[in-house]
């Protein structure tokens, strides 16, 4: 599950962040005196802080977030490219201590449209659909474990080991993040795979459980 602090922004604050980002925004507009901001340090970055940004016009959900620094602005849309994008241009730091929380934030704001991976590490993060019974519910959690560093490979890629939802199924798998950009083995096709720095990859998926009765995401859209 993520694990970030929020900071609510004061008025004069929020005014002076949303004429700031206005532009990149566009058309999306922010109704004055009906719109909160907050906002969260990121621990692998020095600069950019996450920001959320709700309409209080709406019902919820409907916060957008956006990756910030003075001068320059990634809105989050549910894919991969913005993070990418920033941990470029920050650039991210990835080591043994900033490794957990970037993987729960990226697994957290990246959602794709076949589904998304849900790091799952306590009983209580995991979501049940009204009819699922106890033993459902006692398999899982018996199977769970907190995500976990387990050092820099042959490969040169940090490895983090998690269990997962994805769909209705229950997996054990390796994360592998490049803490640099790097070309990378690849046995499975016998060449090169090509890394910047921070990009994530999923190995030695072990299934679990399936069928499970929990709920099934639908492809992300604008508040997720």
């Amino acid at each position: 599950m993520i694990d970030l602090t929020f900071q609510k922004l004061d008025d004069a604050a929020v005014q002076k962040f949303l004429s700031d980002i206005s532009g990149d925004m566009a058309p999306i507009t922010f109704a004055e005196g009906k719109t909160t901001v907050e906002s969260a340090a990121l621990p692998f970055y020095d600069e950019f802080k996450l920001y959320a940004i709700s309409d209080t016009t709406l019902p919820a959900p409907n916060t957008r977030y956006v990756l910030y620094k003075p001068g320059d602005v990634s809105v989050m849309n549910w894919t991969n490219e913005p993070i990418y994008s920033v941990n470029e241009r920050a650039p991210i730091k990835v080591d043994r201590k900033t490794s957990l929380p970037y993987a729960r934030f990226f697994f957290h704001f990246v959602r794709g449209q076949l589904g998304r991976f849900i790091i799952v590490e306590k009983p209580e993060e995991v979501t049940w659909l009204p009819n699922a019974n106890e033993k459902e519910k006692a398999d899982v959690n018996q199977r769970l474990t907190p995500i976990a560093y387990k050092g820099i490979g042959r490969d040169n890629l940090i490895t983090l080991t998690a269990t997962v939802v994805f769909k209705n199924a229950l997996f054990k798998t390796d994360i592998k993040i490049a803490p640099f950009e790097m070309d990378v083995p690849d046995p499975e096709v016998g060449g090169m795979e090509h890394f910047t720095i921070g990009q994530m990859k999923l190995t030695n998926e072990e299934l679990l459980l399936e069928e499970l009765n929990v709920p099934v995401d639908p492809p992300p859209g604008e508040f997720g």
